[in-house]
This record gives structure tokens, sequence and C-alpha cells, in this order.
């Protein structure tokens, strides 16, 4: 029926749908239009939902977490927007910058060329020199002198002769070699000339060429960088030692072909030493490492005491503290005349005058020597401990010599000029070191008997001496005024005892010649000859027509000659050295004479014997001998027994009468100072073959009060002996030694920071039965800051004496802290300790 119903037209009331193709086509089924309402419907609810929903979750409350991972998005946002701006801003800087540079440097390139248009137009000019310390000094081993790091207004440069050091010239042009030449010229002296070689005038080869003869100055471009110029100097290696003044003359070819000169003088001198590693140099040490000990060092020991017990005392050379070396120069000068000439090259002549000024006797040298135990009026000898203390203050009282010094005091400061100049030296102690006053080479001992007929030492007539020690000097040269076989090491001694030239000094005298006894050549031969080899000859004095030689002891003279390890370092062995010790100091002994008793070694007294002005003849030795027995040395304070032996050496019998032993304090020279006690012993007959002990016993309380400082006794023991046919021989032994004193023990740390503070622990027992009064204790060391001395309480006996103090360390280094205590009954107790300071 609907299927035949006539259609009619009517409007569309949302009836159509799309069919696949896009056409829209009447719904023949109302239900269509139902279903589509439906969908609409669904579709609305469901879009109603999300959006309920999507408010709900608007107005929810956010985590923690999610508020924070947001956050963090948004600095991640902020931050690689700002590191993409920065990026930007950087580079356009960058851009802007180098156009900058690009600008200037067309600017200065500009300026470059109108300068140097100029500088056609001008002379060359020298603005200032760099003396290039630093590298100069490591270079030359001279980076230790104080002098070298002063601050830049004051430092100077020190350099060895022999050995080239470089200038850095600054210009105010670049250096043409076309057209300009450098000229130095140096100078020394008051009155420089060229003719004295004290006036000299380099010009610098351009070529770069090295010195065609080590005994020539010369001078050579070494390099060139714009306007800085580097100029190589050579001083000869016989260069005058001292301070130089440099002028440097630059001149310029004009355009006008005149020369013209633009002068400039160096506002510091230049201080040339010698170079004992040069070989072409007269002080040349083929050994090289030798040379940290010998000139290098500027801490050490001198030693004391007697052969059988050794001291040593702690010793600061310094001679790179500042101001020591110009006060050298200076001493150099004065006793050369303040003459500048072939002298002040000669290793010969600087040594001899060293050992002249370095005491004050005739030239208003440096130490007034002192040994009579009165030292009010100054310093005692015992109290020093660094050579530049007395040098400084030398100087400073204008010349004035410094009160007061000992055979060791001398030696010290010799060492110390010595090593400053670079003249290699160490300090030498000879222990029973004669003192040969008639130039024999013998040394005399007269006695007489007294009422009892007993012998005593005639004093009076007994002029030669022997001391406990006695400290001189070694210094290194070849010596060309005399054969090769006398190069090496030169005896010199400044301590004033004989005349030498009409002066007092001594040497340079070859430690070669001593021990094979050739005593003709130069200088002072005998006289040290005798120090160390002579025999001893004693006299009895019985009228003045009369003197009867009782025999000799050829084993007396230079028991013992000792100096400092050669190691380069600070003494580091025990202050008290005993015989029986393994460790001990460098013995030279075999140096300086061949074994006692050997055919060399009286070979060499016979020919030292034959070159002197008194020749005592052959000896005939005794068939009864006095032997001492050797002990350990004996504290200050505390009694003692002497011990000794007769000895009958012959088959047959022997008589002894007029036996008897003398104790005397005296002074390390052999200066009496009192007599402690005279005791006769019983006589006795002894077999042949046999020998007879004796032991004497010796308190406290008989010497204290009169001990002479260091506490150096002399033994005394005499007799006679009947022979057959009535003949009498007369024997004595004459013995020195030493009683010990206690040392300072140091308790301070072994390591430390430079510039740290250290507390040091001292300590030591007073052995006497009596106080120590006028205590005084001085303090020193290279690598620590100077501390004044410090005045004690009396020390009362038997007692221990303790004290805490605070030192500094000032450089690297293994450095040395040595102590001195001074009091009027016991002078001179020291102690050191070792310390790394890094």
């Amino acid at each position: 029926h609907r299927r035949n119903r006539t259609s009619m037209y009517s409007p569309y009331s949302g009836g159509y749908s799309m069919d696949r193709y896009g056409v829209g086509r009447h719904r023949p089924y109302p239900w269509m239009r139902d279903l589509e309402e439906m969908a609409a419907s669904s579709r609305r609810r469901r879009e109603r939902v999300a959006r309920q929903r999507e408010d709900s979750e608007e107005r929810r409350p956010r985590s923690v977490k999610e508020e924070d991972k947001e956050k963090r998005e948004r600095e991640r946002e902020k931050k690689r927007k700002e590191e993409e701006r920065l990026e930007k801003e950087k580079k356009e800087a960058e851009e802007l910058l180098e156009k900058m540079k690009e600008k200037e440097r067309r600017e200065k390139e500009e300026r470059e060329r109108l300068e140097k248009e100029r500088a056609s137009k001008r002379p060359l000019s020298i603005k200032d020199v760099d003396m290039n310390i630093p590298d100069n000094c490591k270079a030359h081993h001279t980076d230790k002198f104080e002098l070298t790091h002063l601050p830049e207004d004051k430092r100077e440069l020190v350099v060895r002769r022999g050995q080239e050091f470089s200038l850095i010239l600054k210009l105010d042009q670049e250096y043409d070699k076309a057209k300009h030449d450098l000229v130095l010229h140096f100078t020394t002296g008051p009155n420089s000339s060229p003719i004295a070689g004290t006036d000299i005038t380099l010009t610098v080869d351009e070529n770069g060429r090295a010195p065609t003869h080590p005994e020539n100055w010369h001078a050579r471009l070494i390099g060139q960088n714009k306007t800085d110029v580097t100029v190589g100097v050579s001083p000869p290696c016989n260069c005058f030692v001292g301070e130089w003044s440099l002028f440097i003359s630059a001149q310029s070819k004009m355009p006008d072909k005149n020369v013209q000169k633009e002068e400039f003088e160096c506002s510091s001198d230049i201080n040339i030493l010698l170079n004992p590693w040069c070989k072409d140099d007269q002080v040349y040490m083929k050994d090289t490492n030798l040379l940290e000990e010998y000139v290098l060092n500027d801490q050490g020991a001198v030693f004391q005491g007697s052969s059988d017990h050794i001291g040593a005392k702690v010793w600061n050379f310094a001679q790179f503290e500042e101001g020591v070396l110009e006060v050298c120069f200076s001493l150099l000068r004065k006793s050369l005349g303040y003459k500048v000439g072939p002298h002040m090259s000669n290793p010969v002549t600087m040594a001899r005058a060293i050992s002249a000024i370095v005491n004050s006797n005739d030239d208003d040298g440096v130490l007034v020597g002192n040994w009579s135990g009165d030292y009010d009026d100054g310093t005692s000898p015992t109290a020093w401990i660094n050579s530049s203390d007395i040098l400084l203050q030398y100087s400073r009282n204008k010349g004035e010599a410094v009160r007061y010094g000992q055979c060791w005091v001398f030696s010290a400061v010799v060492t110390t000029v010595c090593r400053a100049i670079g003249l290699p030296c160490k300090s030498v102690t000879c222990f029973d070191s004669a003192h040969d006053t008639d130039g024999s080479t013998t040394i005399d001992y007269v006695f007489t008997r007294n009422a009892d007929g007993y012998l005593k030492r005639d004093r009076d007539r007994t002029d030669d001496s022997i001391w406990n020690f006695h400290v001189w000097n070694e210094v290194w040269m070849a010596r060309k005024d005399l054969k090769n076989e006398y190069d090496g090491w030169q005896v010199i001694d400044a301590t004033p005892q004989e005349i030498s030239d009409d002066i007092f000094c001594c040497g340079p005298a070859p430690v070669a010649a001593i021990k094979t006894g050739n005593c003709k050549i130069l200088y002072d031969l005998p006289f040290v000859f005798a120090e160390v080899n002579s025999d001893v000859i004693r006299w009895e004095y019985v009228n003045k027509l009369t003197w009867i030689n009782m025999g000799s002891d050829t084993k007396r003279t230079g028991a013992k000659i000792f100096s400092k390890n050669p190691d380069g370092k600070p003494y580091t062995d025990s202050l008290t050295i005993s015989r029986w010790q393994k460790s001990s100091p460098h013995d030279v002994t075999s140096d300086y004479k061949f074994p006692e008793g050997s055919r060399e070694e009286r070979r060499a007294v016979d020919n030292a014997a034959q070159a002197s002005r008194v020749f005592r003849g052959k000896q005939t030795p005794n068939d009864v001998k006095i032997e001492m027995v050797e002990k350990d040395g004996m504290m200050v304070g505390e009694d003692f027994t002497i011990e000794f032996r007769l000895v009958n050496t012959s088959q047959k019998k022997r008589e002894v009468s007029s036996l008897h032993l003398e104790l005397y304090s005296k002074f390390y020279t052999g200066e009496i100072k009192s007599k402690i006690f005279f005791k006769p012993l019983p006589g006795l007959t002894l077999e042949g073959k046999k020998d007879k002990t004796f032991s004497v016993d010796v308190k406290s309380k008989d010497y204290l009060d009169k001990i002479a400082e260091q506490a150096n006794m002399e033994v005394i023991i005499s007799a006679t002996v009947a022979k057959e046919n009535n003949n009498k021989d007369n024997i004595v032994k004459v013995d020195n030694f030493r009683l010990r004193r206690a040392d300072i023990e140091i308790k301070m740390p072994t390591s430390c920071k430079k510039g740290e503070e250290l507390t040091a622990h001292l300590n030591f027992k007073n052995h006497l039965p009596v106080p120590m009064t006028k205590c005084v204790l001085y303090l020193g060391g290279a690598g620590f800051e100077k501390i004044e001395k410090i005045p004690q309480k009396d020390v009362p006996a038997k007692s221990d004496w303790k004290l805490s103090v605070k030192v500094k360390a000032k450089r690297v280094g293994l450095e040395q802290f040595s102590v001195t205590f001074d009091s009027q009954e016991v002078p001179d107790i020291t102690g050191r300790a070792e310390v790394q300071v890094k």
C-alpha cells in the first residue's frame, strides 16, 4: 500500500542521511531518525561527562610531586631559553671582540711601522738591564747568597770567573746588526785603568762565537726577541775577585754616517768570585762533589780537647748571610793595601792576605787574640758560634777589631772568608801541636834540679811549647810558583804565633811538602812541620856552659790531625769523641806525616832538620821509659787517678831514684796557670825487661779552684836511672790531658715547615760540688732566626739545668741548631740537633 502511495512534496525535516557517495537521500524508515537522535544524545552525554571530569580534575588538589615535576619542567625550559640567550650574546660578544682585536692589531702594526720609521732616524737607547739573577746564580752555584734574594732594588748578581753569565738588555727599538753595536765597560777599584786590568771594554760579538782563550774577557750576542737582547759575558779564569761596575754603550750609525752613543749605568754591582768548578781556574778541584763541603756548606764544626778526648764545637760559618760577602771583599782589599791588581787574582797571595787580616796584631784586622782568661771588656772566645756575628760587628764598628778570639775562632772566620770568595777551605785541628819559636823544627824543654835533687821544668828558659790542640786551615789551589807535586791542599793559619815577612801570618804551605820535610820552599814550612812532626828534646841546664841532652821523644807532637767529614751536611757525629768510639772525624794525619817511627817519617824529620836554622844532631834513646796508662776522659768536678808505668827495655837491672810527679792546670796553649801538687815517689830497682805501675789519686778539692778554661792538665814525671860505670840517665815524661765537660742534651722535633716555630728542650747536669755562676746561653743555626744571648741563673752544685726555648726555621734543608752554655767555672758546654725543614 505504501509502495503504491502517490508521493507528495514536503520540505526537509531532518530526514536525510548520507550514503557512501555523499549523496543525500530521504530516509525510507522513520526509525532511522530515532537511531540518529539516540546517537547524538549519547555523544552529547559523553561530551558533558568529559567536561565534568575535566572540571573536577581542575578543582582537585595536585600532589607535591606533581607540582615539583611541573616546576622542574618550567625551570628547565627557562634555563634552556636563558642558555640560548647567553650563547647568542656570547657569540655576538666574540664577534665584537674579534673585530676589536683586528682593529687593535692593525693599529699596532701601524704604530710599529711609524715607530720603525722614527727609530731609523734616532740612535739606539738602553732602557734597562735584567741581570737574570735566578738563572745565573743557579748555574754559578751562588744561589745560596742572601744578597741574590733581596728586594729587586737591593739584590746583586754573584757569579764565578771563567764561566759565562747572561744579561738581558731592554732596548727602545729592535737591534739591527747592520746599524747598531753594543759595548760593555767593566771597572773595579778606586782608580781603574786598562793598564792595571781594572778597566775592561768589550764589544759584543754579534756572531755569537765562544771565547777563544780562557784568560781573556769575552762578550757575545746570544739571542734577540724584538727589543730584548740577551748578551753572554765570560770573565777570564784569572779575573780579579771583587765587585765590578758595569756601563753599557749603545752605538748607532745615523743616516748622516755619524755614530751616536747612548750610555747606560747599571745600578747594582756584579760580584765575581773564584771558580773551583772551572778547569782553567787555579783553584779548580777535580772531585767537584767535595765542593759541596769545602765551598757550599755553611754549617760545620771545629774540634778541640786533647788527643785522647776530643770535643766538637758546632759552628755556623754563615758565608751566605747578607752583608758577609761585602765584608770579605773589604778585608781582602784592606789586607792588600787597598790596591786592586793581580794579587786579587792569585789565590796564593789572597790566602796569605786572609791569614794576616783575620788577626788584628799589625794590620787592624778582625779579631784580637786573648789567652789570658780575662775577657771582661769583650766576648769570651768560647761564646762565639757564628762567624757572621764577628764579621758584621767588625763592619759596623768601622774596622775596629772584635774582642776576643782563640785559634778555633780564627780558623772558623778564615773558613767563612775563603768559602765566601770561592776558595775551597776546611778547618783542621792538630792535637799535641808544637809551637817552635827558634826555627829549629824541634821542641826544646829545659829542666833544672832543685835543692832536693828533683828535676823541674825551667819555664824561664823554655820558649817552645806544645798545645793540647791547635786549629788552622787548609785551602785548595794549584801552586804555579812551585812544582806540580805541591798542588792541592795548603796550610794557612790566622792565629798570631810567629812573624812571617814582618807580619803575623802563615802559609800557604803545601801539605805534600810538610809530609816529606821539604822546608826550603814557600811559605813557613819549618814552622808548620814542627807543629805536626817535631821531636821533643829534653835538656838539663847545669850552668851557662853545661847543657845535658837528656834524650828525645819522637812521637810527642801531631798525635792526631782531624777535620770534618766532607759530606756537605751539618755536623751530625757525637760532640764528645773518645779513643774507643767507632765514629770519628775525618782523619788527615796521614796527609801530614808518614807512620810514626817509619823510615819515611824519620827521613822527613832529617830533611826538615837540615833546612832549619839550628841542628840538634842525633839523639840517643834511654833504656828506661815512662809510659802513661790511657783512660777515658774524667768529668770536671770528680776525683780521678793518674796511672803510669816504668818500663826497663834493657836486659840489665836499673836503679831508679828521684822519682816524682808534678800536676799543673794549664791553658790549652801550654801556658801553665797553677801548680796543683808535687808528689815524690819511692825509688826502686827494675829488673831487666820488667815494668812497674804507679797510681796517684787526685781529689776534686785539689784542682777545682785552680782549673783553667777547657780544663786542661799537664803531668810531668821524672826520675834518675843509674847505669854501669856510675853513668846516669835522666828520664822525663810530659803528658797533657783534659777533663771532660758535660754536653747539653737537646730534645726538639726532627722536622718542620719553613716559618714554623719549634720548642727546644735543653738540659745538662752540673757535676761540680759548687754552683756554676755568671751563666749565659748562646743559641744559633744558619737555618733559624737569630736569638740574642740569654742570661741564666746560677746552677746549683750537683744539680740538673733545664730550659725550653722557641726558635723559628727560616729556610728549607737539613739545618743545624746549636747551643753553648758559658759559666765562670766551666765554659763552653755545648749541644746540637738537626732539623729537616720542608
